[in-house]
């Protein structure tokens, strides 16, 4: 289906609006932008769409509006931005208290899903940013460097995006977590299994280690740590593996026991699911 926009811009005149073009170039390898403005709105103010290949992101400045996005609403006020996925139906408008200001930039890129899948692990589209956020100076930044263009203007629009990405994801983990703060639970599991790596440990030995449920562990584990207890232990034990297939003579089975694998297919399997390569064809190309 094509893109379906209606909208209704009622907006300051010291509001700003750029639509571009990005190069093949910028298509093929860089993050890019499509749109960008600071807009100054008042009610009735709205754009609803769907079925627009771009993400947007919005960052309200002052004033209040709201986001109908994926079935809900919600209120937006200084310091909320969203994140959303045009393709999807959205509105989001002006409401009839006061004005709405706020910096928004559409983006796409070749890899700019990862991070709106990594954006929205909460399932939540909005969040708000701290007062010390760079989140608004970025999305400036942005803004001021489109015009005038050269040759240099969407190399750097790209890193931009890319720490605008980053800060907006950050703002997500911050708005999620009660504290941001590791609890002391997760830094001792985080320890043992940094320590104890080269034993046998299953996510049941786990939770009746730390007298919780396993799926309960597994979640908060992935929470603060980002990857959950056994898929850490993995990659713990892959990298100790990867250590000795470059410095060491010693056997693909020797190695797989050594980090606590003691199945030798399945050591390879885990391996060349998470290097892309067999244990052998990562030591032929590392020595």
């Amino acid at each position: 289906m094509s893109e379906q926009e209606k909208a209704s811009y009622i907006e300051a005149d010291d509001s700003t609006r750029l639509i571009l073009t990005p190069s093949s170039t910028a298509q093929a390898t860089y993050f890019f932008v499509q749109e960008i403005g600071r807009f100054k709105a008042t009610f009735p103010y709205f754009t609803e769409r769907d079925h627009l290949h771009s993400y947007l992101i919005l960052h309200t400045l002052s004033g209040r509006g709201r986001l109908h996005y994926q079935g809900q609403q919600y209120m937006l006020s200084q310091g909320d931005l969203f994140f959303i996925d045009c393709m999807d139906y959205q509105r989001y408008e002006a409401i009839q208290e006061e004005d709405w200001e706020f910096l928004w930039v559409h983006v796409q890129g070749a890899t700019l899903d990862g991070y709106y899948e990594q954006f929205h692990q909460r399932q939540f589209p909005v969040c708000h940013s701290a007062e010390s956020s760079r989140i608004p100076e970025l999305i400036r930044q942005l803004l001021q460097i489109q015009i005038p263009r050269n040759n240099k203007t969407e190399l750097i629009s790209s890193q931009l995006i890319v720490q605008l990405l980053t800060e907006v994801v950050l703002a997500s983990i911050h708005t999620g977590e009660k504290s941001n703060t590791i609890p002391a639970s997760i830094l001792d599991l985080q320890q043992f299994l940094e320590k104890h790596y080269t034993d046998p440990i299953t996510l049941d030995d786990l939770a009746q280690k730390y007298n919780t449920n396993k799926f309960q562990l597994s979640r908060d584990f992935k929470q603060y740590i980002g990857l959950p207890p056994i898929e850490y232990l993995i990659n713990i034990r892959i990298n100790a593996a990867k250590g000795m297939l470059r410095y060491s003579d010693k056997s693909i089975q020797q190695i797989a026991s050594a980090v606590g694998i003691y199945n030798v297919s399945h050591f390879i399997n885990l391996f060349k699911a998470r290097v892309d390569c067999t244990p052998l064809a990562y030591r032929k190309e590392w020595t």
